[in-house]
């Protein structure tokens, strides 16, 4: 979790810290071929709305970005016609003072150019940023889902030219927006939020999507998504849905029928995920476990117990068919008191239960299996 909000600073200072990157850029002197060189203390605060803005001002024209030392030509602009160039820094080279360093919107492409090649202001052409936006909850860190499999929301890439993926076919995945942007087109301006997703090759790609084209909370179309962890769900009534809908919980749909009047409990199935589980193949920050340790369970549960018998032994023979393990449970069960007649008669009792059967996760296979009773106080 520390991890996670570590990569969201990451990626913030990544994308719009020019300050960083023009006082890395004076220290190692990369930009030694001109002189008189200052930033633009707009783009230093990362204040998009208030940065000086360019394009070119002739499309058919060659206009070069050149590197720091005026020795290589980087990119012509003419192949990028539809980019608006953000200022940077301003300096003069072999006494001529219009020259400016600009970058596209991710920093992806960055140099320096004479400003007779550029026009002041936004690209009419295109999709254009106008301002970025990472204060939480409102512009990050919010959830989102696509709730039609029929119809088309597309995640584009920050051009608005290539699409990364169809989210109609992702409504399972619950949307954690990076930061928002606003981009104005053909004059209208529209929020987009920025969202990072598994595609059905396993790789994770990010993009934008419009922001009227999804629905805050997160996903709950269980059925088909690999897994859930065990702290993504609200209430008991929602993670009973996961077990109930999502194909991979057969074996611990097939668990709970063995406890036929003890109904399942969220607080204890994490309890059961987190405090008295085993796993294997789970590619989490070593922290993770301890990080979401359940506590302050004797004051809510008495009479606890943990199946450890059971979960080891799933744990160690994850490649055993679904019904070779139901009948190893069903008697570790009975070795461990609670035979079929017994269980029968847990109607006062809580189930925890959390299973992760042997499923393959980016490209590996995962197990984690947590199997508890307690009575609520």
């Amino acid at each position: 979790m520390k991890k996670i909000i570590l990569l969201i600073a990451g990626l913030t200072l990544g994308l719009f810290g020019f300050m960083t990157i023009g006082q890395q850029a004076q220290a190692v002197n990369l930009d030694s071929g001109f002189s008189n060189v200052q930033e633009d203390l707009a783009s230093e605060r990362s204040e998009y709305t208030k940065m000086t803005t360019y394009h070119i001002k002739n499309p058919k024209t060659n206009a070069y970005l050149w590197n720091g030392t005026h020795t290589k030509r980087l990119y012509n602009l003419k192949n990028y016609p539809t980019y608006t160039w953000y200022l940077v820094e301003t300096g003069a080279y072999k006494g001529n003072s219009h020259w400016v360093k600009v970058t596209n919107f991710p920093q992806t492409k960055i140099g320096w150019i004479w400003t007779g090649y550029l026009k002041k202001g936004y690209n009419s052409k295109g999709y254009q940023v106008l301002t970025s936006r990472y204060a939480q909850p409102k512009y990050a860190g919010s959830k989102y889902h696509v709730t039609s499999k029929t119809k088309n929301v597309y995640l584009y890439d920050w051009t608005h030219t290539k699409v990364v993926a169809n989210l109609k076919h992702y409504t399972a995945q619950t949307l954690t927006s990076i930061n928002s942007i606003q981009v104005m087109h053909n004059g209208s301006k529209q929020w987009y939020y920025h969202f990072r997703i598994q595609n059905s090759q396993n790789k994770t790609v990010a993009g934008y999507v419009p922001a009227n084209q999804v629905a805050a909370g997160k996903s709950t179309d269980y059925a088909n998504k690999i897994q859930h962890y065990p702290n993504e769900f609200d209430s008991t009534a929602d993670y009973s849905k996961y077990l109930k809908q999502n194909d991979n919980q057969k074996l611990a749909r097939s668990v709970m029928a063995l406890f036929p009047h003890t109904p399942v409990d969220y607080e204890l199935s994490k309890a059961a995920a987190y405090n008295y589980s085993t796993a294997s193949g789970l590619r989490f920050f070593s922290d993770y476990f301890s990080d979401n340790h359940v506590t302050g369970l004797d004051s809510k549960y008495t009479d606890l117990v943990s199946f450890d018998a059971v979960t080891n032994y799933l744990n160690k023979n994850p490649k055993a068919s679904n019904a070779q393990k139901l009948t190893m449970i069903k008697s570790l069960l009975a070795k461990a008191g609670y035979p079929q007649a017994k269980r029968d008669t847990l109607s006062n009792d809580k189930l925890g239960i959390y299973f992760i059967n042997n499923v393959k996760v980016y490209g590996h296979r995962q197990n984690w299996y947590g199997l508890v009773i307690a009575q609520p106080k």
